[in-house]
């Protein structure tokens, strides 16, 4: 206590100190991380487990250089350490392995076969990423698919209905979604087995990954559609579920199913639209002019308080909409709709990204009413605009 005491205020405020950790160097990845991962290739492989193993390659599989023969060391390794690899450590090696050696056909072979030896061991999951690595192979792997189809069928079954929803929605948002369609054979099937278990809000969301993985189901569309006639079920409806559900079936031609049921919920709703539903709302009812001038107006009012994501979002459905006024070539003869858009550009052309400026070329280009709007564009964007235009000259 006594020490405490005259160590004073000044060992509190030491234990108090932040200790700020140093940034790593730029040259961290070239000059530090490299060479200690290739010396661990080289020298301490034969002495890690299944499990480091794992977490090598997948270090080693992000590093944009890799030396072939360090990357054929390792899957060496790998074929001879398989026996004492265990499910999590198959399914962890995996990707990056594909990542690094994909022609090695040898070490599929014998993955395969490890896979099969061990099937009782994985999840659903774990068999989904098991099938998306394969199916990436030139050749099919019958035996495989022979097998893991089964029983990811089996665990399937046992997975509550909005999980099996959720599962939908991550391959819909995948890049390779084509890869997935022996998944999607088992796991489509099982979902619309479990309909009535889930709500009205999941069934609308499945139809919707189905339709961006450019699928049209049928009877899931109309069991949608039924429940849709239910006042009950379809009176809390939000303004974004009702434009995913414009979208989805008018993509799938399937409006007539739902028009009767969902324009009046839309035009009930139309003070409550934000900009991204207004614009999906115009791009799938281009038709439905009334309403959209009556969304547009009423967000019209917030264009200056939007970022440069909504405004982009809004200028998106005013063109597909047709909602923007007759172009004129001077400022006196446009619209206060058209002069309000350019002059937030103007306003913040500084702070839009490159990427953003050509998502505006390329609209307007390619709109046939309003491709006269390119040249009333920010004067400093016009590098921009020259370099767009070559590129989709060029691309005919």
């Amino acid at each position: 206590r006594s020490m405490s005491s005259e160590a004073g205020p000044d060992a509190g405020e030491e234990q108090k100190a932040v200790v700020m950790s140093k940034r790593l160097p730029k040259d961290f990845v070239e000059n530090t991380l490299m060479p200690h991962l290739e010396s661990q290739l080289l020298d301490s492989i034969h002495v890690y487990t299944p499990a480091e193993l794992a977490q090598i390659a997948r270090t080693y599989s992000r590093q944009d250089v890799r030396q072939r023969v360090l990357c054929q060391k390792l899957s060496d390794t790998v074929k001879y350490r398989l026996p004492a690899f265990e499910a999590v450590d198959i399914v962890d090696i995996l990707g990056p392995m594909w990542i690094m050696l994909p022609d090695d056909d040898e070490l599929y072979d014998v993955l395969e076969d490890k896979i099969i030896e061990k099937l009782d061991d994985f999840t659903a999951l774990n068999f989904m990423g098991i099938i998306r690595v394969f199916n990436k192979r030139a050749s099919k792997h019958h035996k495989l698919l022979e097998k893991v189809l089964p029983r990811l069928r089996d665990l399937l079954s046992k997975y509550e209905g909005v999980e099996l929803s959720e599962m939908l929605m991550s391959i819909a948002q995948a890049s390779e979604a084509a890869a997935d369609m022996d998944i999607l054979m088992t796991l489509v099937p099982e979902i619309e087995s479990r309909y009535s278990e889930v709500s009205l809000v999941h069934s609308v969301n499945n139809v919707w990954a189905l339709t961006q993985l450019r699928m049209r189901h049928p009877r899931l569309l109309q069991r949608v559609a039924d429940d849709l006639r239910h006042p009950t079920k379809a009176k809390d409806l939000t303004p974004g579920y009702m434009a995913r559900i414009a979208w989805v079936y008018r993509r799938c031609d399937a409006w007539d199913m739902v028009s009767e049921t969902m324009l009046p919920l839309i035009r009930s709703s139309a003070a409550e639209f934000r900009c991204g539903d207004f614009a999906r709302l115009a791009q799938v009812l281009p038709q439905e002019q009334t309403l959209l001038r009556q969304i547009a107006d009423l967000l019209h009012i917030t264009l200056d308080e939007m970022g440069r994501k909504d405004f982009l979002l809004f200028f998106l459905g005013c063109v597909h909409g047709e909602l923007l006024e007759p172009v004129a070539s001077d400022q006196d003869g446009r619209g206060p709709l058209t002069e309000a858009c350019l002059n937030y550009a103007r306003e913040e052309q500084d702070n839009f990204k490159r990427d953003e400026v050509q998502k505006i070329i390329y609209m307007l280009h390619h709109s046939p009413k309003y491709k006269g709007l390119v040249g009333a564009l920010p004067a400093s964007w016009s590098a921009t605009k020259e370099e767009t235009l070559d590129f989709i000259q060029a691309k005919g």
